[in-house]
């Protein structure tokens, strides 16, 4: 028998550490979900149209009939793009506790990824925002470099507001580095 375990509570979460502590979570700016949700309408409407006038169109029965099974296809298809769209968007998350930020990054079929890194091994916290819809809407990218690797989280809400929070979050953590480090070794 197989059994699947899953955390339970409020600020639990696969590859947590029993000693860490929740901080805070994000998902990206709802900007990105934009271009999608045009799309999907504008799509929408052009079947809707197509279908109004295949009605009235000087077809035969049967030809109509036709038309219309594939429009209704092709709709079920734009409807079923932008739902996954909207669920790889909701399983798309930036989870910061006391001691590491936790990328988290499914899609619905093929991807499941996690990629994790330690605050106080941080050694630059940059963030960047280009642009009169970035700064104008407050989000942007920040940019995590360690030593061995570099995460770029990309459509962060509040930027500037996550970026002082990981920064603090950063100091915090290498007050604590000897007791984390002691408790690592032993």
């Amino acid at each position: 028998m197989v059994t699947v375990s899953t955390p339970a509570g409020p600020g639990q979460f696969h590859g947590k550490f029993a000693e860490e502590e929740f901080q805070f979570c994000f998902h990206q700016h709802w900007i990105r979900m934009a271009l999608p949700a045009v799309r999907m309408l504008l799509l929408t409407l052009l079947v809707l149209s197509a279908g109004m006038s295949v009605r009235a169109s000087p077809f035969s029965a049967d030809a109509r009939h036709l038309l219309i099974v594939f429009l209704v296809a092709f709709l079920a298809i734009i409807q079923f793009e932008f739902l996954e769209k909207l669920y790889n968007y909701f399983l798309y998350i930036i989870i910061v506790t006391d001691r590491r930020i936790h990328r988290i990054k499914k899609t619905l079929f093929i991807t499941n990824d996690q990629q994790s890194i330690d605050l106080w091994v941080l050694q630059d916290i940059n963030e960047s925002q280009h642009g009169l819809m970035q700064c104008g809407l407050g989000f942007g990218s920040l940019i995590l470099e360690s030593q061995e690797t570099t995460l770029k989280i990309h459509f962060v809400p509040r930027v500037s507001r996550k970026y002082e929070q990981l920064v603090h979050l950063r100091e915090q953590a290498r007050r604590k580095w000897p007791n984390v480090r002691g408790q690592e070794e032993g």
